[in-house]
């Protein structure tokens, strides 16, 4: 009976390893890089809790473009389109119930939906610090790994805060957990090119 329990519980650790490698290799691969906060205040680990349920893939075969990508968003999603901006990688949109936002998600040009890490791993997260407190720690993370990086927009989803800041010519992002003040930088999106809609 002992070995029977014991094989049970390494044949278990084995596969919650297993499982854990196989979403970490499938996160690099999808999005060209980790999907942890880097440099952190505090790891977002975690900032777990809550979960978007929103969560998977929308969408098709589909030839999605600038002319067209707010209205395929709204009808996959049925939600408001408030901002789209085009990434090398993907477009990236906000999407809420009139100018509130609620996610953020990827839109590929095959037509392929999908929200951003920190939607499905922080929605819904209780809000303990202030927007004014994640914008000074997302702050003094940019001016530790990002100097000279300026704030240009800042939103409020359900459980955290996302920051769109310009670096040279170039407009990148980063999440702060409103629970316990995690940063996430979105290291997916690649070069900014410009603003689609909002």
């Amino acid at each position: 009976m002992e070995n029977k329990n014991t094989i049970l519980k390494v044949v278990t650790i084995t596969i919650v390893v297993a499982s854990i490698v196989a979403i970490v290799v499938f996160t690099q691969a999808m999005w060209g890089g980790p999907t942890y906060g880097w440099g952190s205040e505090a790891n977002w680990w975690g900032g777990m809790m809550g979960g978007c349920p929103m969560m998977g893939w929308w969408g098709g075969i589909a030839n999605v473009n600038d002319s067209n990508v707010g209205e395929y968003v709204k009808q996959r999603t049925g939600y408001d389109v408030i901002s789209i901006e085009k990434y090398s990688n993907s477009y990236y949109v906000i999407i809420g119930i009139g100018e509130k936002p609620q996610y953020e998600i990827l839109v590929f040009p095959n037509g392929f939906i999908h929200p951003e890490p920190q939607s499905m791993m922080w929605y819904g997260a209780p809000m303990r610090i202030t927007e004014e407190e994640a914008r000074s720690i997302a702050e003094r993370w940019l001016a530790k790994y990002f100097p000279g990086a300026e704030i240009e927009e800042a939103y409020v989803f359900p459980g955290y805060y996302t920051f769109h800041f310009k670096i040279g010519g170039d407009m990148q992002m980063l999440s702060v957990n409103g629970y316990n003040g995690a940063v996430w930088f979105h290291s997916w999106h690649g070069k900014y090119l410009g603003e689609v809609e909002g």
